[in-house]
């Protein structure tokens, strides 16, 4: 049966069924896994060395944010000087008032967070 090659005139209804039964139980057993004791250590010998990384850290987005506080807080001063007799600044004035909270606010938030 093993050299007798597979054509459908040549095989009874037994030697299908017999077949099919081969097939499925081939197909429905599990594989069994054989890993080598050294395995680990194979792999891990083929590893690149891990040399110590130093990061320094930068801040640059405190660093960011504090110039953009320092900005707002000018302008609002500004602002404030140049329009005690106009009203026309006021709509900027809340605005930036609004920034300078949200980034001292954000800011706070971001060095408490970092503790």
């Amino acid at each position: 049966m093993h050299d007798e090659p597979l054509t459908p005139g040549n095989l009874s209804q037994s030697a299908t069924e017999h077949l099919d039964q081969r097939i499925v139980r081939v197909l429905e057993t599990a594989p069994e896994p054989h890993i080598a004791a050294d395995f680990a250590a194979r792999v891990a010998s083929r590893l690149p060395a891990r040399h110590p990384v130093s990061l320094t850290p930068t801040h640059y987005g405190q660093r960011a944010t504090l110039a953009g506080i320092l900005v707002t807080l000018a302008a609002l001063l500004v602002l404030a000087l140049n329009s005690a007799s106009h009203t026309t600044f006021g709509l900027l004035e809340s605005l930036l008032s609004a920034q300078f909270i949200a980034l001292a606010v954000w800011l706070s938030v971001w060095r408490h967070s970092l503790r």
